[in-house]
């Protein structure tokens, strides 16, 4: 029955390397014409503080792709926080939309189940232990394997063809496997280390979760405009492409991007500046990390495939669908093995704890959501509302989550009538 835990956090990861995308279908607001000139920050966030004045921005990020809105994130005094889309070419105001889109939804399922009560990444972590077993023990087991790329059996049966689809599919996704198996893994030692250890999630920072934690700075003057600022870290790093303007991280000026490292996330390269005269207090770049927390910041671009565009982006979605195919197909073979077991008591015990486990990590994870949902929601008259969803991420997000408890239920009630099966042959051969 792990086989369709397995299942639910492909599913949901093929989807959220590809979520940023699926948004921009489905939300008009966050298309825009290209054009070939550059993003002019200062711009996006005097349109926004035109459109917004009383909400606070608190951070901006250029376009994803050149026909990709930018988008501002702003807090309102309702306590909630925004989406706004800019067009950087025209400095013209799109549209909003509440923080919950798809991104969000898929990266708070796929990443820790909603928390779901603060053991969620614990769990999805987890399942790259199996993972990388079920790799390690396939191969042992599959003998010449190299040799069997292509060994598809058609014409049969169904449980010979689904048999040897799932080992094919499984060859092909042998190099996936080790780097989502490798960097789930690394995600479960790094969380423990986080929340057992040290409390560490960053190399420098302005809190103490970082291992260098700057000063809290002393406001003594009205800051410097955003262009000035702008300005002072392209002039300290003029190869930094900039993808993340923060004007108030914890007291400083803050930007970070990329700058012609190989497979660094981009907080790898930050700038962080003092708001009142532009001097630069601290610049990492990702060349001088060590080796422990230069690996942190390559495990995610690896994970989510996000390191070379739409190209790799669309092939970790491809894949990551072959390998939640691979959990399905393999908790099919596993109710065959059951139906045809008539003395495997221990088996279906066995089996049926992981139905009922399975099924509490399901609901705990359904209300976990819905939750956290919520809580993204303005404040009103003192009480939290649900958020205002364009009709598009509804629709998405409803089509994905029927289709998704559909092959869940289908899965469950064929393992349950599996070994309830299993027990009823048992019996009349005992019989007999």
């Amino acid at each position: 029955m792990s086989g369709l835990v397995m299942f639910f956090i492909c599913w949901s990861g093929s989807f959220a390397t590809l979520s940023y995308e699926f948004d921009w279908l489905v939300n008009p607001a966050q298309r825009i014409t290209p054009v070939n000139k550059p993003v002019d920050f200062a711009a996006v966030h005097d349109a926004v503080s035109a459109e917004m004045p009383e909400a606070r921005i608190v951070n901006l990020a250029p376009p994803r792709y050149g026909n990709f809105a930018a988008e501002v994130l702003v807090r309102t005094p309702e306590s909630q926080t925004l989406r706004v889309f800019v067009d950087p070419y025209t400095a013209q105001v799109t549209g909003s939309a509440s923080f919950f889109n798809i991104q969000r939804f898929f990266r708070s399922l796929h990443y820790n189940f909603f928390d779901l009560g603060g053991v969620g990444l614990f769990i999805v972590a987890f399942f790259g232990l199996p993972l990388i077993g079920s790799l390690v023990t396939g191969l042992f087991f599959y003998k010449r394997w190299w040799r069997r790329f292509l060994e598809l059996k058609i014409g049969s049966g169904a449980r010979a063809f689904w048999s040897s689809a799932h080992k094919v599919a499984g060859l092909w996704s042998l190099w996936f496997v080790i780097i989502i198996g490798v960097t789930s893994v690394w995600y479960l030692f790094e969380h423990g280390r986080y929340e057992m250890g040290d409390g560490h999630v960053a190399y420098v920072g302005t809190g103490d979760f970082a291992v260098h934690e700057l000063p809290q700075p002393e406001t003594t003057q009205t800051p410097l405009n955003l262009e000035t600022l702008l300005a002072r870290a392209r002039a300290e790093r003029p190869t930094l492409d900039i993808r993340t303007v923060n004007p108030n991280n914890g007291g400083y000026f803050y930007v970070d991007g990329q700058d012609g490292h190989l497979l660094v996330r981009h907080r790898a390269n930050k700038l962080y500046l003092d708001r009142e005269t532009g001097a630069v207090i601290h610049d990492q770049n990702a060349s001088d990390l060590n080796a422990y927390w230069r690996w942190s910041d390559m495990a995610d671009p690896l994970h989510f495939g996000d390191f070379g565009g739409l190209v790799t982006k669309v092939t970790w979605f491809v894949f990551g669908l072959a390998l939640s195919g691979l959990s399905l197909t393999g908790a099919w073979l596993h109710v065959k093995r059951l139906e045809r077991d008539r003395g495997g008591r221990a088996a279906r015990s066995g089996a049926l704890i992981a139905v009922g486990l399975t099924c509490a990590i399901f609901v705990g994870t359904a209300l976990a959501g819905a939750a956290e949902i919520k809580n993204l929601g303005p404040i009103i008259d003192g009480a939290r509302q649900w958020p205002a969803v364009p009709l598009g991420v509804t629709v998405f997000l409803a089509a994905w989550t029927l289709l998704t408890v559909a092959i869940l239920a289908a899965f469950t009630a064929k393992l349950c009538r599996a070994v309830l099966k299993s027990g009823a042959a048992k019996e009349t051969f005992n019989a007999g």
